[in-house]
């Protein structure tokens, strides 16, 4: 053991470096940490500003730094000259409370907030304030350089609690900064752990729905930009949330076709008295053949006009039967009413509703109805909303197909075949939610029904 001499260059060595009493005891020659700690007691400045030796500021610094760098705390601690278990402790003050919370809140103030330095006598020239105010200025330089970039990186309130938001969120404002400040002081002032940050930080550049989106715009353009997300989500059958697809298709611009606003037009008049609206806009039918709707649109073409007269079932929206020619006439209507009568089985005999159209009013007209034993109703006098059902199918053959694929720009003959195709995909493949997401064949077909 040493004498007096080198006890005395143990304590002078402590007062006048940045040394941890640990970091003392190392060189040869010097007393214990024990025996250092009695020398220290023993000094009157010593035992009446600091009751027991602390790790300075400045080292508890560098070990938040060192750790969340990457560093583990076994090796911060025998570089620092500290235990294992403080530097735990210090990250995870850190974590909790920023770097304030390393200050000292004991009775030792003569340390608070001072590096190693400050423990010198009072004689001695102490400058070591500036260190500590330079230490914290840094720290609020970064965290106005956070709440600055908050509203551009995470688009919350730039007066938002740091600590509150999500370690994505953290990831991505570490980043963002990476270039000007560290990782480790940032992770301590956002109270992040070094894991949860590499674990974001890994996860940021890989798009999780990248597969979906491939399915997602495949689901559209096989619908022809007819689907909203809910069909094409109902399409993939994929366990995401609607809010999911809707999401991708914003961002992959995928908008469905939405109608066009229509024209007002009035009632032009009667011409022959119109039976009772029996209908009463309940467009339900327990059972396929119940209950039709008919009624007469037109398409423009470069030629000139199309005409399409279909009959719907009420039952799941099929199309019974359609005409489709270049003139509303009675032939168009009257061919139409045949083609979906010969399609009746058994005793079955719908109630058929129509608007006030005069194609419906005619005495060809009224004798097919007559000759098939079906029901007559009519809705009110210029009253669209009467025959909603009927309209609807035409407002969506147009807002999904006619609009959009442009069939203004081909001739009268391309029309018939475009709309005879629609017809065809609106039975077969057009899933409707009412229906299960099933089109109305698939839905019948799924009933045991003949298609």
């Amino acid at each position: 053991m040493s004498g007096p001499e080198e006890r005395e260059r143990a304590v002078e060595l402590y007062f006048a470096t940045p040394m941890t009493t640990a970091q003392v005891v190392e060189h040869p020659g010097y007393p214990t940490k024990r025996s250092l700690g009695r020398c220290l007691a023993k000094d009157s400045w010593y035992a009446g500003h600091m009751a027991k030796p602390v790790i300075p500021l400045e080292t508890r610094r560098r070990a938040v730094e060192l750790v969340p760098g990457g560093m583990r705390r076994k090796q911060a601690a025998r570089q620092l000259g500290a235990g294992v278990g403080a530097v735990h402790d210090w990250v995870g003050a850190c974590r909790g409370g920023g770097m304030t919370a390393l200050q000292l809140r004991n009775g030792n103030a003569a340390q608070s907030g001072k590096p190693a330095a400050s423990r010198r006598r009072p004689s001695a020239v102490d400058d070591d304030d500036d260190e500590a105010l330079r230490r914290r200025v840094e720290e609020l330089e970064l965290e106005n350089a956070l709440m600055r970039e908050v509203a551009e990186v995470v688009k919350k309130d730039p007066g938002v609690d740091l600590r509150r938001l999500s370690n994505r969120e953290k990831t991505l404002l570490i980043d963002r900064l990476r270039p000007a400040y560290s990782p480790g002081s940032m992770t301590c002032l956002l109270a992040i752990a070094p894991s949860s940050y590499h674990y974001h930080h890994a996860r940021l550049g890989v798009d999780k729905y990248a597969g979906l989106r491939a399915e997602v715009a495949g689901a559209f353009a096989d619908s022809k930009g007819r689907y909203g997300y809910r069909r094409i989500k109902a399409v993939l059958k994929t366990g995401v949330s609607e809010k999911v697809v809707r999401r991708i298709m914003a961002e992959e611009g995928l908008v469905a076709h939405v109608p066009k606003r229509r024209r007002y037009s009035s009632y032009e008049g009667e011409t022959t008295p119109a039976p009772a609206n029996l209908v009463d806009r309940d467009f339900t039918a327990e059972r396929p053949n119940e209950k039709w709707l008919t009624g007469i649109s037109e398409i423009k073409a470069r030629d000139g006009k199309v005409y399409l007269s279909p009959m719907i079932d009420c039952f799941d929206g099929k199309i019974v039967a359609y005409t489709a020619g270049f003139s509303p006439n009675a032939e168009l209507a009257n061919r139409m009413l045949e083609k979906a009568a010969s399609t009746l089985p058994g005793n079955a005999r719908p109630l058929v509703h129509s608007d006030r159209g005069c194609h419906c009013r005619w005495p060809g007209w009224l004798g097919l109805m007559e000759r098939f034993g079906l029901t007559r109703s009519m809705s009110a006098k210029g009253c669209s909303p009467d025959n909603a059902a009927a309209e609807g199918f035409f407002g969506r053959m147009k807002t999904e197909a006619v609009y959009p694929e442009k069939w203004e720009e081909h001739t009268r003959n391309e029309v018939l075949a475009l709309v005879d195709e629609y017809i065809r995909w609106h039975d077969h493949e057009r899933i409707k939610q009412s229906l299960g997401w099933m089109s109305p064949v698939q839905y019948r077909q799924s009933q045991g029904m003949a298609a």
